[in-house]
């Protein structure tokens, strides 16, 4: 998993939203997650023009998160915990944080319910 993504690269892949999880409170605040620079700066010198404010995304970026965790209930919030405390590789996930976990990592939201796709899913795989 990068330890960095910029808002561009973003696609809601599973590695991608263990990230966002892991930076939900500081998405809350308006800001995004800096990126890790050997040099010692945080901010690279030049003009840049923004058509909006520097919060916007960030705040963007956490509602959608955290609305597709609430999708996903109980699973959601098992998935959360684990993320912020410290449980970011897949294969050591809960399953049902694994579950929630793809439910939530797509490009475009699912339409389906949590409950209806996790039972499709379990159905499947019989």
């Amino acid at each position: 998993m990068k330890e960095f993504y910029s808002p561009g690269e973003i696609h809601f892949t599973r590695p991608q939203m263990i990230w966002l999880i892991r930076s939900l409170d500081l998405l809350a605040e308006g800001r995004w997650p800096a990126e890790p620079i050997n040099t010692g700066y945080t901010d690279i010198p030049g003009h840049k023009i923004k058509t909006q404010a520097y919060f916007v995304t960030p705040v963007e970026f956490h509602a959608e998160v955290s609305y597709r965790l609430e999708r996903t209930g109980k699973a959601g919030t098992t998935l959360k915990w684990e993320i912020q405390h410290g449980l970011t590789d897949y294969e050591y996930l809960a399953p049902e944080a694994k579950m929630a976990l793809n439910y939530i990592s797509v490009w475009r939201r699912r339409e389906s319910s949590f409950s209806q796709w996790s039972h499709d899913q379990k159905k499947r795989r019989r």
